[in-house]
């Protein structure tokens, strides 16, 4: 069977149609339980965007996937939307991307879906050569972490002065985070002046 994404006159390009309105289409065309399967394949790398039985990578990136990583990307942003807890083991492969803009979505639904690898999101705002997959990590961790994560906690006490200030914003958010969902004022960094 195959499924296409027909292109229309009335239809919007890539950079103008809202990741949701994609997803939504997708999920339209193939249905959930295809789109999250073929999405879970794409992000770990047992299919490519080309694959025969697969369908038309448009359906999710509304264009061709002109690298090769952008297909992983949409299948992760399409994983944000559409979800099944056995998707859980691609977003873990796709952590160890060689492609930091797939490592970064991979983060990105770790914290959303509020997954339980805090440990993996601590060696990534640590060791990842990228400033986005390293704020996406702080983030998550925010949204995942427990006052029981000393690690994780002094990780991002660390990086509340890093002079890249985004990555020093985004640490502080977690604090921030972290301390009001367990009620732990003392986590949080003085407020800013």
């Amino acid at each position: 069977m195959s499924y296409s994404a027909s292109p229309s006159a009335n239809r919007p390009d890539h950079f103008s149609t809202a990741v949701t309105t994609r997803i939504a289409t997708a999920v339209e065309t193939l249905g959930y339980t295809t789109l999250v399967d073929w999405a879970m394949r794409l992000l770990s790398q047992e299919t490519t965007p080309d694959a025969e039985h697969d369908p038309d990578i448009k359906l999710l990136g509304g264009m061709d996937a002109i690298e090769p990583y952008m297909a992983r990307v949409w299948a992760g942003q399409a994983l944000l939307h559409a979800w099944h807890h056995k998707a859980e083991d691609a977003v873990i492969i796709a952590l160890n991307d060689d492609d930091w803009q797939v490592r970064e979505i991979a983060v990105q639904l770790v914290g959303h879906h509020e997954l339980a690898h805090v440990d993996k999101l601590v060696e990534l705002l640590t060791d990842d050569a990228y400033p986005h997959v390293r704020m996406a990590a702080a983030r998550a961790i925010g949204v995942t972490a427990t006052p029981q994560h000393d690690v994780a906690i002094d990780r991002l006490q660390r990086l509340v002065m890093d002079p890249n200030s985004f990555l020093a914003a985004a640490a502080e958010d977690a604090l921030g985070e972290i301390a009001n969902r367990h009620n732990r004022p003392d986590l949080a960094t003085a407020p800013r002046y």
